[in-house]
C-alpha cells in the first residue's frame, strides 16, 4: 500500500511539473491527440487568438483555428502543418496567417512536432509566435527596393546620359579643361550607379526577391565568353587572363545571367588587386559531382584573419592598394547568387603571393 502511495504521488508530481512547464512556454502552444483534437492549450495561445479554453479544448484543430496564406486564401486542412506532421512523422516549420476571434489576421511562425511513444504517433505539439513585426520589416524592405529603384537609380541614369551627350559633343566643342571636368563627373556618376545597383541587389537578396531562371548551360562556353569580355579591361593594366579548361564542355543547370555576374566580379577583383604586368589564371576543373572554376591572381593577397570577412556585407579588407574602390558588397552578393544554385565560393590566399577564388557548382550532365 505504501509503495502504491509513493508511486501515485510521484506520478502526480511529474504531471504537475509537466503541466507547469507547458504553461510556462513563452509562445503559443497547442497539443492535439492522434485524431487532431485539441487536448491542451496555454494562456499565451488563448490570448493571441482571442479565445477561451472552453472554445477550443476537445475541438478538432482545423475547425476552430482558421489558417490562411499570404494572399488570404484558406489553407486546405490536409496542408496544415499540424496535419502534415501526422503524415510525415517529422517536425515542420511554416509561416501562415491565423484568424483571430475578432476577424483580424495575424502572421505566425509555426513549428509542429509529432509526439511519439514506442514508435507510435499519439499526437502533436504546436508552438507558434506572432511575427507581425518581422513581416512589417520585410514589407518595408520591399517598399524600399521599389522606391530606391526609381528615386535613386533613375535620376543618376539621366545624369549619366546628359554627361555622355556633352562628352560626345552634342552641346558644342569642349576645350581640354571642360573635357577633363566632364569626364571626371561621368566617372563619379558611374561609380554612384554601381553603388546604387549593389545596394539594390543586396536588398533583393536579403528580401528573397532574386528570381533564378535555370537553364542547361555549358560552363566552359560561359566562362570563355566572360574572359573574352573582360580581357580588354585587364590589358589596360598590362595584365592578361589565361583560361585553361580541363574539358571542352561541361553542363550545369544554372541561371546564366547570375553566374556571369559572379564570374565578372571574381575577374574584376583579380584585376583590381593585381598590380603591374601579371596574369590572372582561370581554370575549369571537374569532379564527379561538381564543376570548379578557379580564378587565381598574383596580387597583394589576403591575411588569414581577414578571409572570414570577405563574404560579409560592407566588408573591406585592408591592403596595400588603398586606391581600389568598392562598396564591400560584391562578394556578399556573389555568394548569395551561388548559394541559390546549391553551389559555393571559397578562397585561399597568402599576403604578397596571391589569391585563388573557387566557384563550385553541381554538375548537370543530362
Amino acid at each position: 500500500m505504501a509503495m502504491k502511495h509513493i508511486t501515485t504521488n510521484r506520478s502526480s508530481r511529474e504531471d504537475a511539473e509537466s503541466e507547469a512547464l507547458f504553461l510556462s512556454i513563452g509562445e503559443g502552444a497547442i497539443v492535439t491527440d492522434q485524431h487532431g483534437n485539441i487536448s491542451r492549450i496555454n494562456g499565451i495561445a488563448l490570448q493571441m487568438l482571442g479565445l477561451s479554453s472552453e472554445d477550443i479544448i476537445g475541438k478538432w484543430y482545423p475547425s476552430v483555428i482558421q489558417a490562411e496564406d499570404k494572399e488570404g486564401n484558406k489553407i486546405p486542412n490536409m496542408e496544415r502543418p499540424i496535419m502534415e506532421v501526422f503524415l510525415s512523422g517529422k517536425p515542420i516549420f511554416r509561416r501562415v496567417y491565423y484568424q483571430k476571434s475578432d476577424g483580424t489576421r495575424m502572421p505566425v511562425g509555426v513549428t509542429v512536432s509529432p509526439v511519439i511513444v514506442r514508435d507510435i504517433p499519439i499526437g502533436a505539439i504546436e508552438v507558434f509566435r506572432d511575427i507581425t513585426e518581422e513581416v512589417e520589416l520585410e514589407n518595408a524592405k520591399d517598399e524600399f527596393i521599389s522606391i530606391a529603384s526609381h528615386q535613386l537609380r533613375t535620376p543618376a541614369t539621366v545624369v549619366k546620359q546628359y554627361l555622355g551627350m556633352m562628352l560626345e559633343g552634342y552641346t558644342g566643342k569642349l576645350d581640354s579643361q571642360q573635357q577633363e571636368m566632364l569626364q571626371t563627373a561621368y566617372e563619379y556618376n558611374d561609380n554612384q550607379l554601381d553603388v546604387i545597383n549593389d545596394l539594390l541587389k543586396v536588398a533583393q537578396a536579403d528580401a528573397n526577391q532574386v528570381r533564378v531562371v535555370q537553364k542547361r548551360v555549358d560552363i566552359v562556353e560561359l566562362v570563355r565568353d566572360v574572359v573574352e569580355g573582360q580581357q580588354a579591361e585587364h590589358l589596360k593594366g598590362e595584365s592578361k587572363i589565361r583560361l585553361t579548361p580541363q574539358t571542352e564542355s561541361v553542363f550545369c543547370k544554372v541561371d546564366p545571367l547570375h553566374i556571369r555576374m559572379v564570374l565578372e566580379n571574381l575577374l574584376d577583383n583579380a584585376r583590381k588587386y593585381t598590380p603591374g604586368a601579371s596574369s590572372v589564371t582561370v581554370e575549369i576543373v571537374l569532379s564527379p559531382q561538381n564543376v570548379k572554376v578557379l580564378v587565381s591572381d598574383k596580387g597583394i593577397g589576403i591575411a588569414a584573419e581577414d578571409i572570414p570577412k570577405l563574404f560579409q556585407k560592407f566588408s573591406r579588407v585592408h591592403g596595400s592598394l588603398s586606391s581600389v574602390g568598392g562598396t564591400g558588397l560584391g562578394l556578399y552578393w556573389a555568394k548569395k547568387l551561388v548559394m541559390l544554385h546549391d553551389g559555393n565560393i571559397s578562397v585561399t590566399s597568402k599576403p604578397d603571393v596571391g589569391s585563388t577564388f573557387t566557384l563550385e557548382l553541381p554538375r548537370g550532365d543530362y
